[in-house]
């Protein structure tokens, strides 16, 4: 009787639980990251470091995952212009920046110039020099038709950021690269771009594209130059890190990055990502002192 009344003291207490505390609470204690693909509970987690990392399509070793018509940008855009694919405005690609579609649509977009901007070409009304022509009252009415938007070719987008976290599993004995996200960007020196400077596009979530890239086994290659048969899935390609990336940030509490500790000059920046990458495997090696 005891242990029926308790059973029947437990089921009201959790009849009146809200739904949405319950979620909350096994939500915060389930101690997984949902952006990892490699799931692990953080309490394996012996060490952790936030890395970024700098790949540019357009280097030799980096071009298998910028074929003609495979181009990794393509996959990507391609994906969030037929809605299966969600851009975030951030690298923190949680639900609050979330980006719209048609926000992503116009980074993506060639820049027009207005009517009246002296560098978009025409003559302006005080020029003596401009072309002048008279109304022809016999001439038909020229029709004007209106076009879409126009947008940067997809081979023009080669520069990407990509976020991951490096830990230490206590339990396997080995560091991990757990990819979190992946930031597409406008080169500067790119004709489409007139800032001069890298323009940020968006960011994705790196489980999204994985599931994406599994998805199209046929479009979504590591094109092989070396044996064509035995290309890879893009998302294969990452797992196995076949990219090249110098480090530009490592989580800090000044939120800088590498060159901006080093901004003498741009060879002491490279030199300085270098640096971090051997401190990082020198840690690695010295971890299995403990």
């Amino acid at each position: 009787m005891k242990k029926l009344s308790t059973t029947f003291l437990l089921f009201v207490l959790l009849s009146f639980t809200p739904v949405d505390e319950a979620y909350a609470q096994s939500e915060v204690s389930n101690g997984y990251n949902p952006l990892s693909l490699r799931q692990v509970h953080e309490s394996y987690l012996m060490w952790k470091r936030t890395l970024w990392r700098r790949v540019d399509l357009m280097e030799k070793q980096n071009k298998p995952f910028f074929a003609i018509n495979r181009e990794l940008s393509k996959v990507i855009i391609e994906a969030v212009q037929n809605g299966v694919l969600i851009p975030y405005s951030s690298d923190s690609v949680n639900d609050s920046n979330i980006m719209a579609r048609e926000d992503f649509l116009t980074n993506i977009q060639q820049e027009t110039f207005e009517e009246d901007d002296p560098f978009g070409g025409g003559f302006e009304e005080d020029d003596p020099f401009a072309a002048f022509e008279e109304d022809d009252p016999f001439a038909e009415e020229e029709v004007v038709e209106e076009t879409g938007p126009v947008f940067i070719p997809n081979r023009e987008f080669s520069i990407f950021e990509i976020k991951e976290d490096l830990y230490f599993d206590r339990v396997h004995s080995r560091i991990y690269f757990d990819i979190q996200s992946i930031s597409m960007y406008l080169p500067g020196d790119s004709f489409y771009n007139n800032s001069g400077v890298e323009k940020p596009v968006a960011s994705f979530r790196f489980i999204d594209l994985y599931n994406l890239f599994k998805s199209m086994p046929k479009e979504a290659i590591w094109y092989n130059e070396r044996n064509i048969a035995q290309h890879k899935n893009l998302g294969d390609a990452f797992l196995l890190r076949l990219f090249k990336g110098i480090i530009v940030k490592v989580a800090n509490a000044d939120d800088i990055r590498v060159s901006e500790l080093y901004s003498k000059s741009r060879k002491e920046g490279i030199m300085a990502s270098f640096k971090v990458e051997q401190d990082l495997m020198e840690w690695e090696a010295n971890l299995w002192e403990y």
